[in-house]
């Protein structure tokens, strides 16, 4: 639909009924949010721009592991605020990628912003330009209608290493080549497909088996579509297919097993013609509706047949452990949440954090499994553990086959923000965890494997930590099998790192 039908259907007067409640960045002051808290908002410096970039060898506590060696790269957003204007959510900002390094010579740290059009144009500027998910630009409601065509892609929320070369993702746009060295912007990429024929999430997934990268992405629209693209181990394209979904909803991650991808159609309902017209942002337009339930649709990775859709009760979800295909049905397991308060609600979190409060929720993240059957349309969950858990992560190389161990953190009590890292078996229930202490909060375990052992053989996990009291970042390194003893080693940053949401872990060749 071009905007002139779009005027015609929707009506000028939509537009003029948004002009007062347009919303926009929150206005950002030094008196008002201090750079990193105090004593009673230990996790604001969580949400405190870095605005540095680094380059230089780490000290280090304790003695590294001596198979540890290669890169940790990581990513996030890492810049909230611009000329007076501050991000609306801290699910919102300019992506940074770091790179730990682990060599013979100890360790060696840098981080660099990714180079992309939205940040290079914003940095001559020094304000913001453009909307993004959760933030309008400013300017007004003329400044943001129609803004599917102005969300430019802040490369934030992942990066993966592959085929020699380094990529940071964003939602629902195409990602950022770097270089795996240096850390500088080589600039956008389709992977050599055309601009109009798919789009890419953040979430891929690798197939340790057939060496395959597996992609979803969503085009929203009037009518919304899944696009599922995949490239085989040589980088040539294997398959790409376009689904049309049977609702608009937000989603972040999805399930992927040997034989069929699964998507977690939860109850986000997108107003979506608000979005269109400026009136809210995305994250402003979302509406969680669990008298609908959620369905789960299963594609065949490589065949024609049309999605079974399973339906079942309403539970939402940011991110999966692994799925994998059992006794002819699917086993899922991931981290759900019974109702997402802490992300759409009057006073969410992630909003509230960026002024220096607390905000509210009541439900936590839980450890649950799904056991779907989609010959017979029926699904099955239960929950593995309860405690308010986040940021799973598996042995990479048993993806889509069944993981011996899932790794996690969770919260101390009265706490959102994660301090605690833990494994847990899912077979037997056994759990080992680690507690960094209140004040400091850990970032997505990411697992190491020990060179030369197999798959779901023993490893390191590689978790980076902000000491709300020195206000700087350390990344520890812990025994994946005896978590409970601690960190083995501490490579201490001398500065802060914002909350960094996901990293992937390069053995050195």
């Amino acid at each position: 639909m071009d905007r002139r039908n779009f005027f015609k259907t929707a009506g000028l007067a939509g537009i003029a009924l948004g002009l007062a409640g347009c919303a926009r960045s929150l206005p950002f002051g030094r008196d008002v949010f201090p750079d990193f808290g105090d004593d009673a908002r230990p996790y604001l410096g969580l949400a405190t721009s870095l605005r540095e970039e680094h380059d230089y060898g780490a000290r280090v506590e304790g003695t590294i592991p001596a198979g540890l060696r290669g890169t940790l790269y990581r990513n996030g957003p890492a810049l909230f605020d611009r000329g007076g204007m501050r991000k609306r959510t801290l699910l919102d900002g300019d992506g940074m990628v770091q790179a730990f390094r682990f060599g013979d010579g100890g360790v060696r740290y840098a981080n660099r912003f990714v180079r992309t059009r939205k940040f290079v144009e914003e940095e001559a500027a020094g304000r913001f330009l453009h909307p993004t998910w959760s933030t309008q630009a400013p300017g007004g409601i003329w400044a943001n209608v129609w803004p599917t065509e102005r969300l430019l892609s802040q490369a934030g929320i992942t990066v993966f290493p592959w085929r020699g070369r380094l990529y940071a993702f964003d939602e629902s746009s195409f990602p950022y080549e770097l270089d795996p060295d240096t850390l500088e912007t080589v600039g956008e990429t389709t992977f050599g497909l055309p601009r109009d024929l798919t789009i890419y999430s953040a979430h891929g997934k690798f197939d340790p088996v057939t060496g395959e990268w597996l992609h979803f992405g969503i085009r929203y629209g009037p009518r919304t579509f899944v696009h599922l693209t995949s490239f085989n181990a040589d980088g040539t394209l294997r398959r790409h297919r376009a689904l049309e979904l049977p609702r608009t909803i937000y989603m972040h991650d999805w399930f992927v097993t040997e034989r069929h991808v699964v998507f977690h159609l939860h109850p986000v309902e997108i107003a979506y013609w608000p979005f269109l017209l400026g009136i809210r942002s995305m994250a402003e337009s979302l509406r969680w509706r669990p008298e609908q339930g959620t369905i789960l649709m299963v594609v065949e990775r490589d065949g024609e047949a049309p999605p079974r859709l399973v339906e079942t009760e309403a539970c939402y979800l940011w991110h999966t452990f692994n799925a994998w295909e059992e006794r002819g049905g699917i086993t899922a397991d991931f981290v759900g949440y019974r109702n997402p308060d802490h992300f759409i609600s009057n006073d969410p979190v992630i909003t509230a954090v960026m002024l220096g409060r607390r905000g509210t929720y009541s439900y936590p993240g839980e450890v649950m499994r799904y056991r779907i059957e989609p010959t017979r349309g029926t699904v099955a969950r239960e929950v593995l553990h309860q405690g308010s858990c986040e940021w799973p992560r598996i042995d990479e190389r048993l993806r889509c086959r069944p993981h011996r161990t899932g790794y996690m953190l969770r919260c101390l009590p009265g706490e959102f923000f994660w301090s605690i890292v833990m494994g847990l078996d899912p077979v037997t229930g056994r759990t080992g965890e680690y507690s960094f202490g209140r004040g400091v909060y850990c970032t997505e375990p990411v697992f190491a494997p020990r060179p030369g052992t197999p798959a779901g053989g023993p490893g390191w996990l590689l978790v980076e930590i902000y000491d709300s009291h020195t206000r700087t970042s350390s990344l520890a390194i812990l025994d994946a099998d005896r978590i409970a003893d601690g960190p083995l080693a501490l490579v201490r940053l001398t500065h802060h790192v914002p909350f960094s949401y996901h990293g992937w872990w390069q053995p050195a060749s």
